[in-house]
């Protein structure tokens, strides 16, 4: 009995322990919900019945604004690995006037957009500020809960 559990021990502690699954990366794919919005110092309202942006992994950026008949179709581009991360927003092609540049923080189920809309060559904001008189949004927005 003693050489089946000193074999047993040894099994067990030379046996490779289990590995952790590798951690996802968090990601702004997802429907969110527009919780606040800030321009140029001032809070603006949310629009009546509310609004959503939805995400997609190809790369395709839905906007639905429940007073809307139907939502706004776009495109987005991130790069996660710049301080901050960076994203771009781009209107369709019959609205587009400019690529908005801009900023994002995803912090658990809130996501901070932060952006110019100003003229071409504005520039990509540098922090998540909307000082009065500028021409900066910063967006808060709450992962929407999954059904």
């Amino acid at each position: 009995m003693y050489v089946s559990l000193l074999i047993g021990l040894a099994v067990s502690v030379g046996a490779p322990a289990a590995k952790d699954p590798p951690k996802k990366e968090p990601t702004i794919i997802g429907q969110w919900v527009g919780e606040t919005a800030v321009a140029g110092g001032m809070n603006l309202p949310v629009p009546e019945g509310g609004i959503a942006f939805t995400f997609a992994a190809d790369g395709v950026l839905t906007v639905t604004e429940s007073n809307k008949p139907k939502p706004d179709a776009g495109s987005y581009r991130v790069d996660p690995k710049k301080d901050p991360a960076e994203i771009d927003l781009i209107p369709p092609a019959d609205k587009r006037e400019v690529v908005l540049q801009g900023i994002y923080r995803l912090d658990g189920d809130t996501l901070t957009l932060c952006f110019r809309p100003g003229a071409p060559g504005a520039g990509r904001p540098k922090s998540f500020d909307s000082p009065a008189g500028s021409d900066v949004i910063v967006m808060t927005l709450r992962r929407a809960k999954r059904e």
